[in-house]
């Protein structure tokens, strides 16, 4: 697992040398220093998949797999970002949650899908489609310590450092996945906010239903959300709510 990761961290090192640059972003409609582009930010995004699904089973379920294929595929069809390609996967979870890991990988936590009509979820799905398309991920990890440490490790060399960096290298993945579990911005959140209002009227799902969403999620996880599930990784629950009325 080591090795894989090493090669993937490797590999960043080498890109970032050739593959920085200024590039306008239409998601967020500014021009933006990228450190890590798409081929890296899709191998970080492999090496982070085999540490979440350790801790979470992806669901076999047809129905529920489909159903968010379906929605999902309708939003990426309307990103802002098409040099990725977007995957949907659903968790063995009864948690209220859904998050997107570098390149494009979202994922949806069954117990989220089993309380949300399909509106809603464009909404949910749209929000992690935003955070992809407007580079939010990538932009935390390039400017994060655990970054930091990873381009150290690759640009030291890999003949003799591996076994003095190992333990550093699985360090600097632990910190990827705790960093994306943490959550955003607020200024990250709220714009992911205005592309799923933007990816879902475009795909043909009611934006207003971004507001049910909220509602139900709150709802579902009782008196300590913000503690808990979706609104760990997604604070600020009122002041979102009043953004979006904005937006809408």
């Amino acid at each position: 697992m080591v090795r894989v990761v090493f090669k993937s961290i490797l590999l960043s090192g080498l890109l970032f040398l050739s593959g920085c640059a200024t590039l306008y972003n239409p998601a967020t409609g500014r021009n933006e220093l990228i450190l890590i582009n798409s081929a890296t930010e899709i191998e970080i995004g492999n090496s982070v998949k085999a540490d979440l699904t350790k801790k979470h089973h992806i669901s076999q379920d047809t129905y529920l797999n489909n159903r968010l294929n379906n929605v999902g595929n309708r939003l990426a069809a309307v990103s802002d970002r098409k040099d990725i390609e977007y995957r949907f996967f659903v968790l063995e979870d009864k948690d209220l949650n859904a998050l997107a890991i570098p390149g494009g990988q979202i994922y949806v936590y069954q117990g989220l899908m089993n309380v949300l009509n399909d509106d809603e979820l464009a909404y949910v799905v749209g929000h992690e489609v935003g955070h992809v398309a407007a580079r939010h991920i990538a932009k935390r990890l390039q400017g994060n310590m655990a970054y930091q440490l990873l381009l150290a490790v690759a640009f030291a060399g890999f003949s003799d450092k591996l076994g003095d960096n190992a333990q550093s290298v699985a360090q600097g993945i632990d910190q990827i996945y705790n960093l994306i579990d943490l959550g955003y911005s607020r200024q990250d959140e709220y714009e992911a906010d205005r592309l799923a209002v933007k990816y879902s009227y475009k795909s043909g799902y009611n934006p207003n239903a971004s507001l049910t969403a909220l509602e139900k999620i709150k709802k579902g996880e009782g008196p300590n959300w913000k503690v808990l599930g979706y609104f760990r990784s997604h604070p600020y629950i009122d002041e979102r709510t009043a953004a979006l009325r904005k937006i809408l």
